[in-house]
């Protein structure tokens, strides 16, 4: 009877701790979830800007371009071979700019993801802790467990230990005990015969 309560004990703090974990997988994952979706939205809205102004600024550097080619026709040739040195140079600074926010592009993401991460390793840390307390609560609970199966193995023969589940407690003898007042005033039975 008492084996009984006892397993059944352990079955629920076993459903218990996993149902714990379900929920802290679940809450983990819902977390992952929407930090990858703010991710997404801050990289794609930064993307979208950043594509907006290049593209922008290219126009402007393309009708430049057009209106001094225009122009340099009309000039001399010193003139013109200046321009279109300052149109060459102009062109690789273009280019470098376009690379170098290609690269900040790339890099972008990382200011969005450290915060996440960092959520993620709270998490992870704060489920590992719960863990390991459960895991110390349980180890209390079955050395207690065992202790009392111990208690209860030591028992003459003929008498049993039951529990009535309302927290009352009782020995069971197979025969009728002889009970007896002792000299200190304290009640005593006999148990072997």
């Amino acid at each position: 009877m008492a084996k009984n309560s006892m397993f059944e004990l352990s079955e629920q703090l076993e459903n218990k701790q996993q149902q714990d974990r379900d929920q802290i997988e679940k809450h983990t994952l819902s977390e992952l979830k929407r930090h990858a979706k703010h991710l997404r939205d801050g990289l794609s809205g930064e993307l979208g800007t950043t594509k907006t102004v290049i593209g922008g600024h290219l126009d402007e550097i393309t009708g430049l371009i057009s209106t001094l080619e225009t122009t340099t026709t009309e000039l001399s040739n010193d003139t013109r071979k200046a321009l279109t040195d300052d149109l060459n140079d102009i062109r690789e600074a273009s280019s470098q700019n376009r690379k170098a926010a290609l690269a900040s592009i790339r890099w972008g993401w990382l200011k969005y993801s450290l915060p996440a991460l960092a959520v993620l390793a709270i998490i992870l840390g704060a489920n590992w802790g719960l863990m390991r307390w459960q895991l110390s609560q349980l180890t209390q609970t079955q050395e207690q467990i065992t202790q009392a199966q111990r208690a209860l193995e030591r028992l003459p023969q003929g008498v049993k230990f039951a529990a009535d589940g309302k927290g009352k407690s009782y020995l069971i003898y197979e025969k009728k005990p002889a009970i007896f007042e002792t000299q200190s005033g304290e009640w005593a039975t006999e148990l072997n015969e």
